[in-house]
């Protein structure tokens, strides 16, 4: 059974269509990156698939299960979202936001587990944020925040995750930190991941499946390998002659 199966979607803001009968699936433990120009519907497909936006047509199912049937909290259970922005209306302390993402599992003014603590923890020391613990959100760097809100979405312990650009505000090696991290998670605990990336090399090293939207169409769609071919890439990103592909990903402007 597919974990994430999307058919006939169509989504579009205003006057404008985002998506016009899309459909694709995902199976469980795919690591699948979504590539494609700014404004091919990347993030839109994500907020259709966490039910953040309501399509205007066609079904979303999640584990055999159609979006709407899920209630909020057991749709928390299923799935985590880590979105490219987000506004921080109230300070608050790092171990206290990364802690949100155990409500799933708590009961309303339920005091926090010892488990809960321990797998907060966890998710920070992973996400490398640990001495950040004590430490106002707000205060933090973008790329500092961006991995506390990726130790949130850990700490939901959901099936599926979500993730928008996550390493966009990361330098090198946290962002080879945190593939390594959803890698794990994706092999030693069969978490769906689907990312948004710029970053083609680092989607080609760690994607098992890629996906290449333009336009609100599914281009290209299968083994990453297959997918992320020079000729692919040229036509997906209208990228001229001017411009080296290598094997690896790297696109360069010749000389």
């Amino acid at each position: 059974m597919d974990c994430i199966s999307i058919d006939r979607l169509t989504f579009g803001y205003d006057k404008r269509v985002i998506f016009n009968d899309l459909s694709l699936s995902f199976g469980q433990k795919d690591f699948c990156s979504i590539l494609g120009p700014n404004g091919s519907g990347k993030t839109t497909l994500l907020k259709c698939i966490v039910g953040l936006l309501q399509p205007s047509g066609g079904t979303i199912i999640l584990d055999g299960k159609s979006l709407p049937e899920y209630k909020m909290m057991d749709l928390a259970r299923k799935i985590a979202y880590v979105p490219q922005y987000q506004d921080i209306v109230f300070d608050i302390s790092v171990f206290d936001y990364v802690m949100l993402g155990r409500n799933p599992y708590q009961t309303p003014w339920e005091m926090q587990r010892a488990e809960d603590k321990e797998i907060v923890e966890e998710m920070l020391q992973k996400c490398n944020v640990w001495h950040y613990r004590d430490t106002l959100l707000q205060s933090l760097s973008g790329g500092e925040r961006q991995r506390v809100m990726i130790a949130r979405a850990m700490a939901q312990q959901t099936g599926i995750m979500l993730l928008d650009e996550p390493l966009s505000n990361i330098d090198v090696t946290h962002k080879f930190e945190i593939m390594d991290i959803l890698q794990q998670l994706n092999e030693e605990q069969q978490v769906t991941v689907l990312i948004i990336l710029h970053d083609l090399p680092i989607a080609k090293s760690y994607s098992k499946q890629v996906l290449l939207l333009k336009s609100g169409n599914a281009l290209h769609f299968g083994d990453s390998n297959a997918v992320l071919t020079e000729e692919n890439i040229r036509n997906c990103f209208n990228l001229s002659d001017v411009y080296d592909i290598s094997e690896a990903g790297f696109i360069t402007k010749k000389r």
